[in-house]
């Protein structure tokens, strides 16, 4: 080609900088061919990083130099200035910009090299600034070489998780600042809408609140509402706070949505086309799975209580009536974190790492839910899973939540030292635990799950064992939890594709689309491990998450 092949061909390997300015300002990109413009459109990315850097490296020059022959006040108004920018605006390209090259050299040089962009950037300084050195220290060490394959969701949740690791005490300090700063405003934007932000809010009573939104909004669009699901859980809300909620049952406030005719939303006149079936009767069937899939096992009702007092389990009717039910949510921790031994970050799957405080909290409020335990190896992958329908003695916390998820998470070396000398409280669920695993140990999963290939739908054992196994919606980048993602036949099961552990996987609405109509494939070389292939015949590798701490990492701290 007149440049655009050849040169697209190793574009790959070539370092940020003005040798690979030089080349993109030189090629044209109608002559690259669909080999190699992905090639091209990384490399710009690169410059674009690079030219990103060297800018805040000019800004970081201006302001010091203006510091030295003026006032420090005012050094950014040069900048201000010479960019015809706001004062606000400048103000905060400044303090980003010396923040970022005097503090975080490292996270600059990385910039400058090609290999993270301002927005990555941007959440090292968001989250490392004004931190203690040594803490800075270790998060840049253990974080930055892998920021360059992480979504900026995934690098937050990261560096989240690290800082409350080592500091703990800190994290709960800052917590429990934010809590005291909670608030609500309201205010009009630019279409002459309202917008109303909630700031400051406990994470697991934040994640039951929307859950309640979501359940009810589908509830409603299953019922017949032709809203978009976004405008019905928007409504939704409103009516929660407004008060025409108030004192009404779930299937009250449906009927309500239902026989409500709203003049200022003309989203009731709308389908949502992923929720309608318009499809023409010959189109090519979605491999799909309900969103609302079963969450609670019936191996998981009757939950065994364990508490001393009350010898077993309490009455739904009683404990409604002295603190209600709300939403229950999918919460996941390290089992020793919920027992007390260490303060481990757990997670809110789609909000991100949550404080182990506030992780004990929100599982003894999932009483009445799944309690799902996971054995991992050395590396904090999937070794073995079940249900325990055992609780720990302790007591709940103020109201406990209908239904969710509690996973409990535990590297197979911890396990037997906790089965040795179990947490007074916890002794009838480890001990369960302990039984359970010694059972399926020499077993392979596929023994116990994969016995129905030619089923429509998986079991619920088999669904549970593909989301703790792959964490989330398999494409790339995506965070969708797994149990709020659909359950995609890896080989469609309408050309053959069997219903087992080596051919599912979740997928969250859009990428299960993107597969099936978007002209993206996906193959399964190895239980877990996955192969996004583009239509430009680009292909991404994926695989979940680890579900514990490699334990080449250093032990945790207790508190």
């Amino acid at each position: 080609m007149q440049g655009g092949v050849s040169v697209g061909s190793w574009l790959a390997g070539m370092p940020a900088g003005p040798v690979l300015g030089a080349v993109l300002s030189a090629l044209d990109m109608n002559a690259v061919s669909d080999d190699f413009v992905v090639d091209v459109l990384q490399a710009c990315g690169r410059q674009r990083a690079h030219v990103e850097g060297l800018y805040a490296a000019a800004v970081t020059t201006v302001v010091q130099r203006g510091s030295v022959v003026g006032s420090e006040q005012y050094a950014s108004d040069e900048v201000r200035a010479a960019l015809t920018l706001s004062r606000n605006r400048a103000r905060t390209e400044c303090d980003f910009a010396q923040l970022l090259c005097l503090e975080l050299p490292a996270v600059h040089a990385a910039m400058v090299a090609g290999l993270i962009d301002r927005d990555r950037a941007m959440v090292f300084t968001h989250y490392l600034a004004g931190l203690p050195d040594d803490l800075i220290a270790a998060v840049i060490a253990r974080v930055l070489p892998v920021a360059p394959g992480l979504t900026t969701g995934q690098l937050r949740a990261r560096i989240l998780k690290l800082i409350i690791t080592v500091e703990p005490e800190r994290a709960e300090d800052q917590y429990e600042q934010a809590l005291a700063d909670r608030m609500v405003v309201g205010y009009l934007d630019s279409a002459g809408t309202a917008t109303i932000t909630a700031t400051g809010l406990p994470p697991d009573e934040a994640a039951a609140a929307t859950e309640r939104i979501a359940k009810l909004a589908l509830a409603a669009k299953r019922a017949g509402h032709r809203g978009r699901i976004d405008q019905l859980r928007a409504d939704i809300f409103l009516r929660l706070l407004d008060g025409r909620f108030h004192h009404l049952t779930h299937a009250q406030m449906i009927a309500a949505l239902l026989a409500e005719t709203s003049p200022h939303s003309p989203a009731a006149e709308l389908v949502d086309a992923e929720l309608v079936d318009t499809e023409p009767a010959d189109a090519e069937p979605v491999d799909t799975e309900p969103v609302d899939a079963e969450l609670v096992d019936a191996e998981s009702v009757d939950v065994e209580s364990g508490d001393a007092e009350s010898g077993g389990e309490e009455s739904a009717e009683a404990v409604a009536e002295v603190v209600g039910r709300v939403s229950g949510i999918e919460v996941r921790a390290r089992l020793d974190t919920l027992a007390g031994l260490n303060n481990l970050p757990g997670e809110l799957p789609g909000w991100g790492p949550i404080l182990g405080s506030v992780a004990r909290r929100a599982a003894a409020r999932q009483h009445s839910g799944q309690w799902r335990w996971v054995v991992t190896d050395a590396d904090g992958y999937l070794m073995a899973e079940g249900i325990t329908r055992r609780r720990p003695t302790t007591s709940p916390p103020g109201y406990r939540a209908e239904g969710g998820i509690v996973e409990l998470a535990i590297p197979v070396t911890a396990l037997a030292k906790l089965a040795k000398d179990p947490p007074r409280a916890w002794v009838k669920v480890i001990t369960d635990i302990a039984a359970q695993y010694q059972l399926t140990r020499e077993r392979n999963p596929a023994e116990r799950l994969d016995t129905q290939p030619g089923r429509r739908h998986p079991t619920s054992a088999l669904r549970r064992y593909t989301q703790i196994r792959d964490r989330t919606c398999t494409a790339p980048g995506c965070r969708r939890s797994a149990v709020q993602s659909e359950l995609d036949h890896t080989y469609d099961i309408q050309h053959g594709g069997p219903t087992t552990s080596t051919n599912l996987a979740p997928a969250c609405a859009h990428d299960h689309a993107l597969k099936h109509r978007g002209g993206w494939t996906v193959t399964q070389p190895r239980p877990g491990y996955f192969r996004w292939k583009s239509p430009l015949g680009r292909t991404y590798p994926t695989r979940g998450e680890p579900i514990t701490d490699s334990e080449t990492d250093e032990d945790p701290a207790p508190f």
